[in-house]
C-alpha cells in the first residue's frame, strides 16, 4: 500500500512518507490503532536523504557498496551536503528500492518489487495480507526476477521486461527497475547494452 520508514524517538514512533501516501498510510492502519491507544499527527519536518558507505550508521538499506540513509531535522539549515533527486533517484534504482507513488497503491505484491527482500519480516507478528505473502514465499513459484538495468539511452525495453519505474536518464545511461522472465535472464545478460543489477 505504501513505502515508509519508521523512527522511534522515545515512545513516540515518526514516520517518513510521499506526503501522497500520508492518507493511505493512516486509513490502513486506524481500524488497529483504537486497540492500543495509539493516534496520528502530520508534522512539517524536514528530511535528509544521504548516500553513505555501506558500514556507516542509520542506514535503512544497503547493498556491498553504498547505503541509503534518511533522518529527520526540523529546519533547513541542519541539511548538509544536499543531493539531488535525479541522484536520489538513481541510487534507490541501483539498491533496488522502490519508493512507492500513489499510482502504486494496492498495484504490486511485495514479491514483485523485491520488498519481500527488503521490507517484509516474515517471523515478526501479523499483518494484513499475510497468509498470501507467505504462501507466495515459500511454496509459490516465481516466474520472474526484479532486477535493475543500466542500459545505453537507446536501449528499447523487450517484451521479456515488466517496467516497475520510471526510467531516469543519467550521464548517458538509462537506469530503470523491472521484473525479467526467468528463463529469459540470460538473453538480457549478454546483450552488450545493458548491466543487470540481480
Amino acid at each position: 500500500m505504501a513505502g515508509f520508514l519508521l523512527l522511534k524517538e522515545g515512545l513516540t514512533f515518526k514516520v517518513i512518507i510521499a506526503s501522497e501516501l500520508s492518507n493511505v498510510f493512516v486509513e490502513e492502519l486506524l481500524p488497529f490503532a483504537k486497540f492500543f491507544g495509539v493516534t496520528f499527527k502530520e508534522t512539517d519536518q524536514y528530511v535528509k536523504v544521504s548516500i553513505l558507505k555501506n558500514n556507516e550508521k542509520f542506514l535503512f538499506i544497503k547493498n556491498n557498496y553504498f547505503g541509503l540513509s534518511a533522518q529527520i531535522t526540523a529546519t533547513r539549515e541542519h541539511i548538509d551536503q544536499p543531493i539531488v533527486m535525479e541522484d536520489w533517484k538513481v541510487a534507490n534504482a541501483l539498491i533496488k528500492n522502490y519508493p512507492l507513488s500513489a499510482e502504486d497503491v494496492g498495484k504490486y505484491r511485495p514479491l514483485e518489487i523485491f520488498y519481500d527482500q527488503l521490507r517484509v519480516s516474515f517471523d515478526k507478528g501479523c499483518y494484513r495480507g499475510q497468509e498470501i505473502v507467505a504462501r507466495m514465499k515459500y511454496l509459490g513459484v516465481d516466474r520472474r526476477s526484479f532486477s535493475t538495468v543500466i542500459s545505453e539511452e537507446s536501449y528499447e525495453i523487450n517484451s521479456n521486461m515488466k517496467l516497475v519505474s520510471s526510467e531516469v536518464f543519467y550521464k548517458g545511461y538509462k537506469i530503470f527497475n523491472c521484473s525479467i522472465k526467468k528463463d529469459s535472464l540470460e538473453m538480457v545478460e549478454n546483450d552488450p547494452l545493458v548491466e543487470l543489477v540481480l
